[in-house]
């Protein structure tokens, strides 16, 4: 039987050039979900700061909740990556899409926030409208939790890219799926937005409760978990 040919491994300033390229982007990609509070319109003579939240809530809570997701998934990332001693052309390529996913977020997170607070005053937003970009968002969502999935299970397959010491671990039972069951919400919630945009925007606090139910157990030191990171 004739052997699988194994990608070349990419190591030493290599991996640290990876790693701070894909630093670079997740902060980049986090700064620029900020812009546009800035332009949020300011309070009118007389009119108390307060009704500046008010007035924008929907948009000031999609950025809270993209910034905090983002940064989990950085953190996540970063565990992967910090276990590597290279990387092949599947790992890279799984990290720059991953990476695409992320510079997007801003975008989508912005018409999101516009889209679910204006569309009451704004004539040119409709419902249907709003569903479609919460609906996007929410893939993209799902799409970026599941690039990182996949980067972790890759390493799972292929120890030969993991330090010296480090060996993948088998989770059990449900947690082994963590990353797809939060992928899955995603997109459960994503085709919620299509049909009531409302319903939908009270889902993702379901996100917090999966992430506590679905915390894996703190693995033995110098072990990497097939979810794609270690437990502090």
């Amino acid at each position: 039987m004739r052997a699988r040919r194994l990608d070349p491994i990419s190591t030493g300033r290599e991996v640290d050039r990876l790693m701070a390229f894909s630093d670079g982007v997740v902060a980049v990609a986090i700064t620029l979900m900020v812009l546009p509070l800035i332009n949020l319109p300011k309070p009118g003579a007389g009119e108390p700061l307060y009704t500046v939240v008010t007035n924008n809530l929907g948009t000031l809570i999609i950025f809270l909740f993209t910034f905090y997701v983002v940064a989990v998934m950085w953190r996540l990332h970063s565990r992967i990556f910090s276990q590597i001693r290279g990387y092949d052309n599947p790992l890279f390529w799984l990290n720059v899409t991953w990476l695409a996913g992320i510079v997007l977020l801003p975008w989508l997170s912005s018409l999101y926030g516009y889209t679910f607070a204006f569309r009451a005053t704004d004539p040119n937003i409709s419902t249907s409208s709003t569903g479609d970009v919460a609906f996007l968002y929410w893939i993209l969502m799902a799409a970026v939790s599941s690039l990182g999935t996949l980067m972790g299970r890759h390493l799972t397959r292929n120890p030969r890219l993991l330090l010296e010491g480090v060996a993948p671990v088998a989770e059990s039972g449900t947690v082994r799926f963590r990353g797809w069951i939060i992928a899955g919400y995603f997109v459960v919630i994503g085709l919620v937005s299509l049909i009531s945009p409302v319903i939908a925007s009270y889902l993702p606090i379901g996100i917090f409760v999966l992430t506590m139910w679905l915390q894996p157990k703190t693995p033995k030191q110098g072990s990497a978990t097939t979810n794609g990171a270690t437990n502090e």
